[in-house]
């Protein structure tokens, strides 16, 4: 049984599924989308939505089996004490992975356009403090933090890619229904990396205070950030078109700075880009908690707050280990496909597991 008495409501868990998987999801996705698939780079990412539902069908039918319970708790029971512990870090060092990961791209990304004279141990610095001290307040301060600063980031992110449909040229996407080969399939799978963000909801899910809509919120929280991720996608291969988006390393960015509202705004660049910083040092508390919480788990330590102090070192180490961006964009395609066979796979073969010996609560699964 969890120890914690808050509990999160629906809401709070659709919101910081949608702040963390557009902060993550949203900044790489026209540049993955136009280098693998050209100018049908969107319909990849549909494809990758159709398979997000299926991954978010599996994660509630275990957060309904085993309904006290996290993934690192319950999978001792499912698999033994030895493999289970094994599995649980096994899936703590993804999360620390897709973590680093993303911090270092945030504050690559930080130091180009906002503190260009700025060292990036400093940048990483500051971003991993503000970060911990988000995860120091436990999942319904994550939560919350979300919910207040969701209503004002969404409503300037979705007009910055509105007016920036305002140069969209028709011919770029054209043909629309190009079927070349395997590269649409295969490119779906490179662009489902926003939808990894799934992962922590196997921790989080004891803490839903209303299970039975668990499948719903998850999903509406997926459809909105599809929908938002895949008019970017849109709006970049239509401004630019394929190859002139490879040209870019922060395309999304450019994409925002050249939206305007005539006569009254010149760039939504600025908007775009604080409420996007926002939602990152949010999204990254958030798995920073999980991260904490399930380390802390794995050690039967009643207090993750220890872990969010002592895991920093590490974490920040590990942010500065890539000499570049070029490293980090080196290790992102592997980043991705492992993390698509992880995001699917494992709750799959937990779910088999619990079925097939008769683990955790069987009717609260039907």
């Amino acid at each position: 049984m969890l120890k914690e008495k808050t509990g999160i409501g629906p809401g709070l868990l659709f919101m910081v599924l949608y702040v963390s998987m557009f902060s993550y999801g949203i900044i790489q996705s026209p540049y993955v989308a136009a280098k693998y698939m050209g100018n049908n780079g969107y319909w990849g990412f549909f494809l990758a939505f159709i398979i997000s539902i299926p991954v978010i069908g599996l994660i509630c039918l275990l957060g309904r089996r085993f309904p006290h319970k996290s993934i690192v708790q319950y999978l001792p029971e499912v698999f033994g004490t030895i493999l289970g512990k094994s599995l649980g870090f096994f899936y703590l060092t993804f999360i620390m992975v897709l973590m680093v990961w993303a911090s270092r791209t945030i504050s690559e990304e930080i130091n180009v356009y906002f503190l260009s004279r700025t060292p990036m141990w400093a940048s990483v610095f500051l971003f991993l403090i503000v970060s911990t001290y988000v995860a120091h307040q436990g999942i319904e301060g994550v939560t919350r933090l979300a919910a207040f600063i969701f209503p004002v980031t969404f409503f300037l992110s979705f007009a910055a890619i509105l007016f920036s449909f305002q140069n969209f040229q028709l011919d770029n996407i054209r043909p629309v229904f190009l079927i070349d080969g395997y590269k649409i399939p295969y490119g779906s799978l490179q662009m489902f990396y926003p939808f990894l963000t799934l992962l922590p909801v196997l921790m989080i899910y004891p803490y839903l205070t209303e299970k039975q809509k668990g499948f719903k919120v998850v999903t509406g929280a997926t459809l909105l950030v599809f929908v938002i991720i895949f008019l970017v996608i849109l709006s970049g291969i239509g401004n630019y078109s394929a190859p002139g988006l490879l040209r870019y390393s922060w395309t999304v960015l450019e994409l925002t700075r050249k939206a305007n509202l005539p006569f009254v705004l010149q760039t939504f660049g600025l908007f775009f880009g604080a409420t996007y910083l926002s939602q990152a040092l949010v999204g990254t508390g958030f798995f920073y908690y999980v991260l904490s919480e399930g380390v802390s788990q794995l050690l039967n330590v009643s207090n993750y707050k220890w872990f969010t102090l002592i895991l920093f070192p590490i974490t920040y180490f590990l942010i500065m280990l890539p000499s570049g961006i070029v490293d980090v964009r080196f290790v992102f395609p592997y980043i991705r496909i492992i993390g698509f066979a992880i995001t699917l796979g494992l709750p799959l073969v937990i779910l088999l597991a619990a079925i097939l010996r008769r683990r955790g609560e069987i009717k609260s699964a039907s």
